[in-house]
């Protein structure tokens, strides 16, 4: 491992101790708890995110010790005007936490749950979902909210919003259940915020993409846990006679997750995922919780789970594409879309319509699933109004490429793609879900932040004057 001894201000670049000797425009980097590096194999790791379609080679990478190191190092980039990303798990798909020739953040090496209890889990940034959920089950407890994929890290969704079709349709996303945050801000202040304490700095580094602040350590609402998980799934030929079935069940609440995991151009393109946890010997009544529905709903079939296993059954299907499938170093360019209420059947049978083979690939797939959009408070979450109906629909199309490797063209069709169906959904109050592949130009973060523009601007200029974090996105 090569070690960084400092940073030549006038070669713009981190330089070894020995270098530095010959430096006459040497600054020293602090003295850490963890380590501050730039071998070749930690720079290509950090060059580059799960969608392999951006890439840009940081010039040094830390693994903090502490949160201090973190504190330190943001500090000293700030002085000395030295971009910084913090990156997680690298589940994202559009160079979000790539930075060029600056520093990255390795935050999975700050990874201790502090605690867990009913009031609540105290974890780091750098905690996967995956093990908080685990440690929580053992209380009875779980998460209120659940990404899909659960090997990713909790200051990671919570920058990004997150959401999931695994857990409760009805309860708003990861960020609407963060009781405190401990954030390190651009100039390097660490601070705890709070809807009481420091509430704007709390408001901007939820779903605020990084561009405030590096969230460090986050007191997360935990639930009672049921033992069991029940789905039941039912085809659909159609597509309106899906969303009238999956409106009735949504309006009346008695499922725990609703969605469908669709598959264009087959005979069934559209197959409802209703699942009801329950405890062990809790049996759920089938003609009870679908009644009233079409009748294809007859031939509804179900399959039991564990409640751990049910909710790892994304990231199961993941770890055993990228084990068997090299999945990891496929192109991703997915798109990821909120649909207001009164318009997302219109505007899914229309995608539908337009998808050839190419625009999932052999291993990609689509997610279509309600949210109550009265469970969604933070403002840089953005969403529809709420104008059309109580709900909001996420409608992804989760492309991956045939081959493995870097693809170019492929990833530039894809994008083209993707950024007509941000048109289509504007056009009908839709809104980006700011994860997937779509290149947006400064025009579009306006739109998308809208009535929120300005006071984001506010923030960023508060808490992170000298323009240095996070930049991947491109927002400002």
């Amino acid at each position: 491992m090569v070690l960084v001894a400092g940073f030549d201000l006038v070669a713009r670049q981190w330089v070894t101790e020995a270098a530095a000797a010959d430096s006459t425009s040497f600054a020293a980097a602090p003295s850490l708890d963890g380590t501050l590096t730039f071998d070749a194999e930690s720079l290509a790791a950090n060059a580059h995110d799960q969608g392999n379609i951006v890439f840009r080679t940081p010039c040094a990478v830390l693994r903090p010790g502490s949160v201090r190191d973190i504190r330190k190092m943001v500090a000293f980039c700030s002085d000395h005007g030295i971009e910084v990303a913090p990156a997680g798990a690298h589940h994202a798909m559009f160079g979000q936490p790539l930075v060029s020739g600056g520093l990255v953040i390795e935050t999975r090496s700050l990874n201790t749950v502090h605690s867990i209890g009913t009031d609540g889990a105290d974890v780091d940034a750098g905690v996967l979902w995956k093990d908080l959920i685990e440690a929580a089950y053992e209380q009875g407890l779980t998460p209120a909210s659940i990404t899909s994929y659960t090997s990713t890290t909790v200051g990671g969704t919570l920058s990004m919003g997150g959401i999931g079709m695994m857990s409760s349709y009805q309860v708003g996303a990861q960020v609407d259940h963060a009781q405190r945050l401990q954030v390190v801000t651009g100039e390097g202040h660490q601070k705890w915020c709070s809807d009481t304490q420091n509430s704007d700095l709390f408001e901007a580094a939820l779903a605020g993409l990084g561009q405030c602040g590096v969230i460090t350590r986050a007191t997360l609402d935990l639930v009672p846990a049921k033992q069991s998980a029940r789905t039941y799934r039912i085809g659909y030929a159609d597509i309106p006679t899906f969303f009238q079935d999956i409106r009735v069940l949504a309006n009346r609440g008695e499922f725990d997750s609703l969605g469908s995991i669709p598959q264009p151009g087959t005979a069934q393109p559209l197959t409802l995922w209703a699942t009801v946890f329950h405890n062990t010997g809790e049996v759920p009544d089938a003609s009870h919780l679908l009644r009233g529905l079409s009748p294809v709903a007859d031939t509804a079939a179900f399959e039991d789970y564990g409640y751990l296993d049910y909710i790892s059954l994304v990231t199961d299907m993941y770890d055993a594409f990228a084990a068997n499938l090299d999945w990891d170093a496929k192109v991703k360019p997915w798109s990821d879309l909120f649909l207001p209420d009164g318009a997302v059947e219109e505007y899914v049978e229309a995608m539908f319509a337009s998808l050839t083979p190419e625009d999932l690939g052999p291993t990609g797939f689509g997610l279509i699933f309600p949210m109550l959009r009265s469970s969604y408070g933070r403002p840089l979450l953005r969403l529809p109004s709420g104008a059309s109906g109580p709900w909001v629909w996420l409608v992804s199309v989760l492309t991956d490429s045939a081959r493995s490797g870097p693809d170019p063209d492929f990833a530039s069709r894809m994008m083209d793609r993707n950024y007509r169906f941000y048109q289509d959904a504007a056009a009908v109050g839709g809104v980006r879900y700011p994860h997937g592949a779509c290149a947006f130009t400064e025009a579009d973060w306006q739109a998308h932040y809208g009535s929120m523009w300005t006071r984001f601007v506010s923030w960023k200029n508060e808490y992170d004057p000298n323009g240095i974090l996070t930049p991947g996105p491109g927002i400002f």
